[in-house]
Formats: structure tokens, C-alpha cells, sequence
């Protein structure tokens, strides 16, 4: 591969971006591997899958993340083994990139010039072909299933933890398998992961049925101020500092809260605003099938997919409620 030719799926084929990872996989000794900030299931379960499979083949890994593992997810194999840091002087041979829309999403841990080569891997529908090697796939509803392609292009399979974190990133990023980005594929490796041992019931135990006090105590407040407009079709909740501080609950236990806005028969967007300060405010979208919140969230610079995307606004949080509301006021007219 030349060094300064850029691979993605608009110039080459599947079988030569995965060709090319192998490629550089194989030839590279120092990894660096990242996923995007407040990491989720998908950049947890993705990067702990690869980084073993490389520690498997001889490799040097360095798997960081500027953000804590949320505390339900530290139960994942390799958790206690990621670097929390925000920078990295180290260079490496290869730079690997999860589920991140550019190279600064994961949080400038360190520096594009600090790897002789940089792979892409992502899922989203707003993105940047920041790599030398950009393996993204809008279609795919879990970056852990790329990673899937890339055990079965370098012909190994996963061990029983690999597969438990590539399950994990899966049944996260699908919700169970009950969202809309769920597909053919996303069963298909479920499947095949099924086959290395996994039990789905421990991990989803775990998962989902296992749930710290001060989380509960933050839904209960959170719902009790679920609020509507345009005819109950925009359903959203604001969090505040006030309900973290008095559940004792942590910015990442408001995960699932969301489901609750877009379960209300008449949904068509469920969001969650987020206090992170008294000039930030962090916000969540989920629509339903037919409604691309992409459209109006790129108004606020935001990104993510058609029907789970996200932003941040500048402001108080009852400003970005105003915003927001202005915004999405062409629900109005929805049927």
C-alpha cells in the first residue's frame, strides 16, 4: 500500500479495506487504539476485542480512553487494562480509531503525526475519511461487527472474551436488537459469536438487569419531568446538575432514560438534554423509522445517525430547551 493513498469504501472494495488493515496489522509492532469520549458499549466492546486479538499476535497495544469506563460496563473483559488519559507522548506505528467521526472525537489523546499509520473505523452517516485505511460502513449498526470482519479476513477466531466484548457492542448498539439500525448482519454475528460460548443471559444479566441505586434514583427524578410538545409528537427530558448531585448518579447512568420518550405511542423524537455545566448542555435524539433527525441537528453542528444522533449547545439548559424546540417545531406539521 502506498503511503499516501487514502482507502475508503467510495474508491475500494470491502475485500481490499480489509485486505489493507490485515496488511498493516501485520506489518506494524506498536498499536495505539481509542474509541470516541464517554465511551459506550460498541467503542468499549470493539477496542477490547481488537486490542486482544493484536496482544494474541505479538503486538505492542496501547488502548486509551479520555473517559472512565462507566461503572456497568467495568464487568467487561480487559476494562481494568484501558489507559484513562488525556494524552499520550508515545509514537506508534498504527493509530486505530472507533466509532469516532474524526480523529479529534476520541479526544486528541494524542496527535495524528504520532502514528505512521491511522486506521478509521465507523458506523456513523457523518464522517471523515481521517485514515490512511477507512473502514466505514453507515449500514452496519455496531462498529464491533467491522471488527468482526477483520477476525475473519485475518482467517483467526475470537476467544471466548473477544466474543463476549464484539456481543456486547452489538446488543448495546442495537438496544437489545430492538432498534432501527438492526439487521441481517447484526444476527449473523451474533450468531456466529454464540458459537465461541458466550452466554447472552450473563451478559445481558449484567447488562440490563443489574442496575446500581443512585442510577434508579436519577430515572425517577428524570421522568417525573418528562415533558411534550407539538401534540405529544416531541418528547424530552431535561437533567440537571441538581438531579446527579441529589441521585449521587453519574453523567453516564442516563443511558436508557431516552427509551422512555419514544415508548409514548404518539413519539415521533424522544430527546434528553443534559446539564453539564451552566453553559453546556449535552443532548440526545431518538425518531422513529421515518424521520431523519440528522436534517435539523446539523444546525447545532451535531452528528450521528439517522434515527440516534446527538449535539451540544453553549448554553443554560433552558436556553437549549428554547433552541431545540424552535428547531424541531416542523414536528407541528407531522402526521
Amino acid at each position: 500500500m502506498e503511503n499516501k493513498k487514502i482507502l475508503n469504501l467510495q474508491n475500494s472494495s470491502k475485500k481490499e479495506i480489509l485486505d489493507a488493515i490485515s496488511w498493516i496489522i501485520k506489518e506494524s509492532e506498536t498499536f495505539f487504539i481509542a474509541g470516541h469520549t464517554k465511551p459506550d458499549g460498541d467503542a468499549l466492546g470493539s477496542g477490547l476485542a481488537l486490542a486482544s486479538l493484536l496482544k494474541r499476535l505479538g503486538k505492542k497495544v496501547t488502548h486509551c480512553s479520555i473517559d472512565p469506563v462507566p461503572g456497568d460496563m467495568a464487568f467487561m473483559p480487559g476494562a481494568s487494562e484501558i489507559k484513562i488519559t488525556d494524552k499520550v507522548t508515545d509514537m506508534f506505528d498504527c493509530a486505530v480509531i472507533l466509532e469516532s467521526i474524526n480523529f479529534e472525537r476520541m479526544g486528541n489523546i494524542i496527535l495524528q503525526n504520532q502514528a505512521k499509520k491511522t486506521i478509521n473505523i465507523d458506523h456513523h452517516l457523518s464522517y471523515t475519511d481521517f485514515g490512511d485505511v477507512n473502514y466505514v460502513v453507515p449500514s452496519s449498526s455496531s462498529v464491533s461487527e467491522l471488527i468482526f470482519d477483520i477476525f475473519k479476513n485475518l482467517n483467526i477466531s475470537p476467544n471466548l472474551q473477544e466474543a463476549e466484548n464484539l456481543y456486547i457492542g452489538i446488543v448495546t448498539d442495537t438496544g437489545r436488537f430492538q432498534q432501527l439500525n438492526t439487521n441481517v448482519n447484526s444476527h449473523l454475528t451474533a450468531a456466529e459469536l454464540l458459537k465461541c460460548g458466550i452466554s447472552p443471559n450473563k451478559i445481558c444479566k449484567k447488562l440490563f438487569a443489574t442496575t446500581e441505586l443512585s442510577k434508579i434514583k436519577l430515572y425517577g427524578l428524570a421522568l417525573s419531568n418528562i415533558k411534550t410538545a407539538f401534540n405529544d409528537k416531541f418528547i424530552y427530558i431535561k437533567i440537571t446538575k441538581e438531579m446527579f448531585a441529589k441521585s449521587g448518579a453519574s453523567y453516564t447512568d442516563t443511558d436508557g432514560i431516552i427509551n422512555y420518550c419514544v415508548s409514548v405511542p404518539t413519539a415521533v423524537v424522544g430527546c434528553i438534554l443534559k446539564e453539564v455545566d451552566e453553559n453546556t448542555v449535552k443532548i440526545s435524539f431518538r425518531s422513529i423509522e421515518s424521520f431523519n433527525l440528522l436534517d435539523i441537528i446539523k444546525i447545532f453542528d451535531g452528528g450521528g445517525h439517522k434515527n440516534a444522533a446527538g449535539c451540544t449547545i453553549k448554553a443554560g439548559i433552558d436556553t437549549a430547551e428554547d433552541k431545540i424546540l424552535k428547531a424541531f417545531k416542523v414536528l407541528q406539521g407531522c402526521k
